[in-house]
């Protein structure tokens, strides 16, 4: 039961007596029995703003200030942190570059050292196929002609090359002097007579020409 000022009309209502309305809330009608429709709830009333304390919000301002400085300092170390680790990469990245190339560079002149060794080691069996040829002992046609050719092919192929010669320019580095003839006539030393060819082997000499030489008195 809740008053309400505007009824009942004052001509019906007895003098004094104070002044009512009644709400009907029954949710099914008496008349027919029907279902009524709910009401509409009434509206919430928005919250007014409240005031801000100014000491709070700047607080929060340096709060925020504070994080957000913290949070550049820690970008700013992760990204040093980052920077320090890729160099280092870097680096190590090289070193290990370096450290194949100098493995690769032992393992190939390890190789060709052991070729050098077993190419030199075959050197006198060249000697004494030469000394077959110049005593006849090989003739142009046989069996163990041929499989000294194949021989001499095959060592060549192999990088080792012969060299001295008549008339080549007498080159220390290059040529064993056993005997040496002096010519007023001559204007160098040169090469007169090969007794052994000398060899090389990848550029490197193996042995060097053991030859008689003619130079200037």
């Amino acid at each position: 039961m809740t008053e309400d000022r505007s009824t009942p009309d004052d001509a019906q209502r007895p003098e004094g007596e104070p002044r009512f309305s009644f709400t009907d809330k029954r949710k099914v009608d008496p008349q027919d029995g029907s279902v009524r429709p709910a009401g509409e709830a009434p509206a919430a009333q928005e919250p007014q703003d409240e005031a801000v304390d100014p000491i709070d919000a700047e607080a929060a301002q340096l709060f925020e200030e504070a994080a957000a400085s913290e949070a550049d300092g820690r970008v700013a170390e992760l990204e040093a942190q980052v920077a320090s680790l890729t160099d280092q990469l870097k680096r190590e990245q090289a070193e290990y570059v370096n450290s194949r190339r100098r493995i690769e560079q032992a393992a190939e002149t390890a190789k060709e050292a052991a070729a050098s060794r077993v190419l030199a080691s075959l050197i006198g069996v060249l000697d004494d196929i030469e000394l077959g040829r110049q005593h006849g002992d090989i003739a142009e046609g046989t069996p163990f002609h041929s499989i000294a050719g194949k021989l001499q092919e095959t060592l060549r192929s192999q990088g080792l090359e012969s060299f001295g010669a008549v008339g080549d320019e007498f080159d220390p580095s290059l040529h064993e002097a056993l005997m040496h003839q002096d010519s007023e006539e001559a204007t160098s030393t040169t090469v007169t007579m090969v007794m052994q060819p000398g060899y090389t082997v990848g550029g490197r000499v193996v042995r060097p020409a053991r030859v008689a030489t003619q130079g200037p008195a």
